[in-house]
């Protein structure tokens, strides 16, 4: 018996947070120039879709993105996106089937505080899954650019700073690595929404 999916909603100018996780949460990465090319497939994706990205990392078995859709339907940007680095990892390495899980885990984000707890929560995946101790020295991150220590030329950057209005840079820094306590509650309801179901996998 099929049961029919569930139709993500979806209008011009949406914004979500997906995570794309490797089929059987195996690695998608295998080395350096994995990542790499993964972010010339987003870059492309991007322009061809016109969608708009505000955060992204990418860790050893799942990606995480803050997208802003064009005029097409999230779907087809993740289809072609999948499609395409699935392609490239699969000749380079003489694999065989699929290299995503079929179904992205997506959560429209509604609202501004989502917005930017999600952003946070994204640059945080790293330090929480204790691959670095700092959000800024993980390269494979928006939060560089985000910073201004680099610019990787994919992440729009001017939404998530407004709403830092002053010393905007160093106040979402401050927003994104204070350590205390008051954000956890955000942090748990995120990912129960966004369905990681393990608390911060170690990779």
């Amino acid at each position: 018996m099929n049961i029919a999916r569930k139709l993500r909603t979806w209008f011009p100018g949406a914004v979500y947070h997906i995570m794309h996780r490797g089929v059987r949460r195996r690695a998608i990465f295998q080395e350096e120039m994995d990542y790499q090319v993964l972010l010339k497939v987003l870059k492309n994706s991007l322009e061809k879709y016109k969608c708009i990205l505000h955060a992204y990392c990418l860790m050893t078995n799942h990606i995480h993105l803050l997208l802003e859709t064009g005029d097409m339907e999230i779907w087809k940007f993740m289809k072609y996106m999948s499609e395409c680095y699935a392609m490239y990892l699969n000749h380079k390495y003489s694999y065989r089937g699929h290299v995503f899980e079929s179904r992205y885990k997506s959560c429209l984000v509604k609202e501004d505080a989502y917005f930017l707890q999600t952003s946070r929560y994204i640059h945080l995946n790293p330090v929480k899954a204790q691959m670095t101790n700092y959000p800024e020295d993980y390269p494979w991150s928006s939060y560089q650019t985000m910073i201004g220590f680099s610019d990787d030329r994919i992440t729009e950057k001017r939404k998530t700073l407004a709403y830092f209005p002053k010393n905007s840079i160093f106040r979402y820094r401050e927003f994104v690595e204070d350590i205390g306590h008051k954000y956890i509650v955000q942090e748990q309801q995120i990912r129960k929404m966004i369905g990681e179901d393990e608390l911060w996998l170690p990779w």
